[in-house]
């Protein structure tokens, strides 16, 4: 997670280097709705999967080079459902992000963190040792109509022993997760 924040300041202070382009504001405001599936990468001894709903609030932050590349930022939030050994509970997120993109491309690569609250913190056997997680991932979609987006992200959960003492279990959860969605 440290290097994910690492290289998220480091494409900030890069990209804010860069003379801004005639690209137009950033889309702030809700602009994005969506679902996605998430699936468990690895082995452990429950299988964990999780379907959520979604929505992205663009922030007014926008850096482009003039070539047209460059970065916008949102913030995310999603309430869903965590399954694992036979057992389902709630889980929710919020948490900003960035988008690296060229201006008029269909294709964008997105990295963020989030702040995962669940209704528990037990599935069976399956301590995640605390009910609020912290999240990060790494993605990418491509828009395939004029409103309509999929996308693939990696997404790592875990309570990183942040507020917790090393005594704490902390499982993580690595998944797979593809959506599709609708821009507003």
């Amino acid at each position: 997670m440290v290097r994910i924040a690492l290289i998220l300041m480091m494409l900030i202070a890069l990209l804010s280097a860069t003379k801004p382009a005639e690209a137009g504001p950033a889309e702030e405001g809700w602009h994005e709705a969506g679902i996605r599936a998430g699936f468990q990468e690895g082995t452990r001894d429950d299988y964990f999967h999780h379907y959520e709903l979604f929505g992205v609030y663009g922030l007014p932050y926008d850096w482009r080079a003039s070539s047209g590349w460059g970065v916008g930022t949102y913030v995310e939030t999603s309430a869903g459902v965590l399954y694992g050994s036979n057992e389902a509970g709630f889980i929710g997120t919020v948490g900003p992000g960035l988008t690296i993109n060229k201006s008029g491309s269909n294709l964008a690569l997105d990295i963020g963190i989030n702040v995962n609250v669940m209704d528990r913190r037990r599935f069976g056997k399956q301590n995640f040792g605390s009910m609020l997680l912290f999240g990060a991932y790494l993605g990418a979609s491509y828009r395939i109509v004029k409103n309509i987006k999929v996308e693939y992200r990696i997404l790592h959960m875990s309570n990183g022993h942040i507020l917790y003492p090393n005594g704490t279990p902390n499982p993580g959860l690595d998944s797979h997760v593809v959506g599709v969605s609708w821009t507003f």
